[in-house]
């Protein structure tokens, strides 16, 4: 069974109703009814882009008027969706795992009394004001 194609657009995840085919040497735009297979160089719409898609400046754009409706799902789409949800229904669900936690103490640590704690430190110089006039 073929997967339902989805729209070419970025960010767009509904099904295709419709092909948008261009004519380079016309400058020419044309969307019609979906293809029946995929070709290159064309793109699937969905109807709202297939609506609203718009062509350079200069070019024509040729549409078929029509309300595009989605494929109804076939009996090979209604087949390939029970197997799915039975194969899926088949696999066995592994035990979950226990949670383990890891927590050092200081007393963990090897040789802790060999490890230095305390803070670093900055070394500070005082430095004197040596062309400070008094008034």
């Amino acid at each position: 069974m073929p997967p339902i194609r989805k729209c070419s657009r970025g960010n767009c995840s509904l099904p295709a109703v419709a092909t948008m085919t261009y004519g380079y040497r016309e400058a020419t735009a044309v969307i019609g009814p979906l293809s029946p297979v995929p070709q290159p160089g064309t793109f699937d719409l969905c109807a709202d882009h297939a609506r609203s898609v718009t062509v350079p400046v200069g070019w024509q754009m040729v549409r078929l008027v029509t309300d595009f409706a989605p494929a109804p799902p076939s009996a090979d789409d209604l087949t390939a969706l029970a197997e799915a949800i039975r194969a899926a229904s088949e696999k066995e669900v592994p035990a979950p795992k226990p949670a383990v936690r890891d927590i050092r103490r200081r007393s963990d640590l090897p040789a802790a009394a060999d490890l230095d704690f305390s803070p670093v430190r900055p070394r500070l110089h005082i430095v004197p004001d040596t062309g400070a006039k008094e008034d």
